[in-house]
């Protein structure tokens, strides 16, 4: 704590104190208070922010927007984000990453959604293309493309063919296969996707 008198003026963490070179008897005057409330405003808005981060891992651009909804300026909110980062509690790169093997876990998926999904946490639009790169260049996404349209086909018999196509193509486009990927899926369970339909099912 910082006293002026007997009067608590500010809640300072012990290093930002040292910092700051604060000590007892220091001359009181309209500049010392300036540096210390700025102080002050930054280790309470940092403290927020690891309070977030402890509960979940957040993007730049995602604390950036708690921060500015419990008030915060721009210049406290830049401050105590690049503190972060330089801590690397912060780090869109590993984040972007965990997040598209989340997305990749828990259903197949193309480019397009993965891209989507970081787009929407506000990274930067060259880290996206480079994460996504990595996560989709090197392995054969049609297997899992594939497994998918099997899975959701078994819940169609009640459909017409063509019933059965648009609502496939319309499930791997949501799930960000590109066309080429989609029209091979296609091509693969076209046995599939017909089975039935000249049964009579409707």
């Amino acid at each position: 704590m910082v006293r002026v008198g007997r009067e608590v003026v500010a809640t300072l963490a012990h290093s930002k104190v040292v910092d700051m070179g604060l000590h007892v008897g220091q001359v009181w005057d309209d500049k010392l208070a300036e540096e210390v409330g700025h102080a002050a405003v930054f280790d309470k808005a940092l403290k927020q922010a690891l309070n977030r981060l402890n509960r979940r891992a957040m993007s730049r651009y995602d604390l950036d927007f708690k921060l500015k909804k419990l008030g915060y300026e721009q210049p406290v909110r830049e401050s105590v984000l690049d503190r972060l980062t330089e801590l690397r509690f912060l780090d869109d790169e590993a984040y972007g990453r965990a997040l598209i093997d989340a997305t990749m876990r828990r259903k197949p998926a193309g480019p397009q959604l993965l891209r989507q999904k970081l787009f929407q946490k506000g990274i930067d639009r060259s880290l996206i293309e480079r994460l996504v790169s990595e996560a989709t260049d090197a392995q054969d996404l049609a297997p899992g493309a594939v497994e998918l349209a099997r899975k959701k086909l078994r819940t169609m018999q009640r459909f017409d063919l063509q019933t059965r196509k648009r609502r496939l193509y319309g499930l791997l486009a949501r799930r960000g296969f590109n066309p080429d990927t989609i029209s091979s899926v296609m091509a693969e369970l076209s046995d599939e996707i017909e089975e039935g339909c000249e049964t009579g099912w409707e």
